[in-house]
């Protein structure tokens, strides 16, 4: 069951990625205010609803975790309005690998040999993405690769945050951090957006909120590898979406080089699932 919800959870987050494709007239802060602006609210009502705390105990760390995962956001939609969209989905496949790479001096985790190989199969692909890309897309090629290291670091943070305070709270805190950053960057050149644009604003946040959801409920019926497999589904659908809204036919170069992050990526769910079994033995699941 969780594999079917992390397959859901990606056609939701390559749908809202479509979107933002189509909305590269509206200012970055300002579209990732919109997509941020529904959300603060409704976290907020849950948690006090639930009864939990809606500031992080750990507040230097939701910091590092709001630059880095606002840094990401900007990059990300950067790439997805200024190059092919299958292009910057796969660039953004490596992020996986860079948490792997960074993992054992940031949180002092230790790096199992095969996963250095897998690291080695995604820059491999990295590399033969970028050939075509610098020529294509210099500036958002770049900002697709920015894009994937910072989301790595982010992700770190979380997993520090995960050590101290409730996800929910998490969440929200980095939630209310981004909007407030969007809506201030916003008031510099905030654009009217035509009102034919505004079911895709609402789709973008919609569908971004859903794929969170979905993410939760796929890693709690399901062992994470498994789950972390099933994320790359998302790849297809965004190769499909780019040819039939945006007649894009990616390179040969990114095909190749995007399925060695693929296997770069499934290689590395494959060491975790590895390094899981043991506790899994012995818990008697």
């Amino acid at each position: 069951m969780g594999v079917i919800y992390m397959m859901l959870a990606s056609a939701s987050f390559a749908t809202m990625a479509a979107l933002v494709k189509s909305m590269s007239n509206v200012p970055l802060q300002e579209l990732i205010f919109l997509r941020c602006l529904p959300a603060v609210p409704f976290f907020a009502v849950f948690l006090i609803y639930q009864s939990r705390p809606l500031i992080v105990k750990a507040g230097k760390i939701i910091l590092l975790r709001f630059l880095f995962g606002f840094s990401a956001m900007i990059g990300f939609y950067y790439s997805l309005t200024h190059m092919g969209l299958a292009d910057s989905i796969f660039l953004g496949r490596i992020q996986p690998l860079f948490v792997a790479l960074l993992a054992p001096m940031v949180l002092g985790e230790k790096t199992p040999r095969a996963a250095w190989l897998a690291i080695a199969t995604g820059i491999g692909g990295v590399i033969l993405i970028m050939k075509p890309a610098l020529d294509n897309w210099p500036l958002a090629a770049w900002a697709a690769l920015a894009a994937a290291f910072a989301g790595a670091c982010a992700h770190m943070m979380i997993r520090r945050l995960n050590r101290t305070d409730d996800p929910a709270t998490i969440v929200f805190n980095f939630l209310f951090l981004t909007c407030l950053a969007g809506g201030i960057l916003s008031t510099f050149n905030w654009i009217s957006i035509p009102w034919q644009q505004w079911p895709a604003i609402c789709g973008i946040s919609f569908f971004a909120s859903l794929g969170q959801i979905l993410v939760t409920m796929a890693y709690r019926y399901d062992q994470a590898p498994a789950v972390a497999a099933a994320s790359y589904s998302s790849v297809i659908l965004s190769i499909i979406y780019g040819y039939v809204f945006w007649n894009e036919n990616p390179h040969p170069l990114v095909w190749i080089g995007g399925g060695l992050i693929i296997c770069g990526g499934l290689l590395l769910v494959k060491t975790r699932w590895k390094m899981s079994e043991p506790a899994n033995h012995q818990s008697g699941v």
